[in-house]
Order: structure tokens, then sequence, then C-alpha cells
């Protein structure tokens, strides 16, 4: 006998190691656990894909209605000659001339199925409903629609102007 209880001919059941049953489990086990945390890496990605259109499509609006609020009063109810209303209009940046000419572009390179609408709605005035010529002020309202995946998405800043 030697001094750990076996003898010097096998060792002990104990130290014969993990059957083929045991290492089937721990394979199975392991692979569910890569699996999922190869879902989290995908998933991760799709929400940062997502986080950056957003942030583009922000960026894009501000820009449009920075160079909205830089236009003069009176200039902005003539800048687009599809507003046909005198108490307010919705242009799209794919359909209107002068949207499209400025900030299409913009939009489709950095937007799948990207687009804009800018609303000019006259609001104050002595007159119901307020008119372009009557109004006190205007609310100007950019909108930036586009496709991710299979949903459409879309931003809105808007910004008053006197």
């Amino acid at each position: 006998m030697t001094p750990f209880g076996t003898s010097s001919r096998g060792r002990r059941r104990d130290d014969a190691g993990m059957t083929l049953v045991e290492v089937l489990i721990a394979v199975g086990i392991l692979a569910g656990v890569l699996v999922s945390v190869a879902s989290l890496f995908v998933l991760g990605g799709q929400r940062v894909k997502s986080g950056r259109e957003m942030t583009e499509a922000t960026t894009i609006a501000s820009d449009i209605l920075e160079s909205l609020n830089n236009a003069g009063f009176d200039q902005l109810t003539t800048l687009f000659p599809s507003c046909v209303t005198a108490t307010g209009c919705t242009v799209r940046t794919d359909v209107d001339s002068y949207a499209s000419a400025q900030w299409q572009a913009t939009i489709s390179g950095s937007l799948y199925k990207g687009y804009g609408e800018i609303t000019l709605t006259p609001i104050g005035g002595t007159v119901t409903p307020p008119t372009f010529t009557s109004g006190e002020g205007l609310r100007l309202r950019v909108r930036i629609l586009w496709t991710e995946g299979t949903n459409i998405r879309s931003i809105t800043v808007e910004s008053l102007r006197f």
C-alpha cells in the first residue's frame, strides 16, 4: 500500500477523470452561453447603428432649422413656391424644388429612404385663423423621416419666429 490509500496497481475511482456524458453536458452548456453572448453582440451593433442614425437625423434637422432661422421673416413664406395656402403649409424635401435642392442630397446620403418635412404655421395676430400676412409669429417645424429595418423612424425639431 502506498501512503495515500491506493494500491500500487491502480488508481482510486475518484481519480478516474470525466465521463463522456459529463463532457457532452459541459460542451452543451458552453455552446448555449456562447450563442447568448453572440446574440448580445448583434443586438448591441443594431442599437449602435440606430443611435448613429438618430444622431445624424437630429443634426440634419437642426441644420435645416438653423438655415430657416437665418432667413428673413418675410423671406420664409416665399422660399417654398409649393406653399399655396396662406394659413400654413408643409413641404417635403423630396418633392419641393427649393427644399430638395437645399437639403435632400444630405438627407439621402445619410439616411436610408430619408426625407424631410418642413412645416410653416403662422401664429398670433388679429385674424382667425392666423395667416402669413396677419400673423405675429411663425412656427417652424422640421421633421426628418427614414427607414430603419422594417420601421419608419422620425425626429422633429421646432422653433418659433417673432
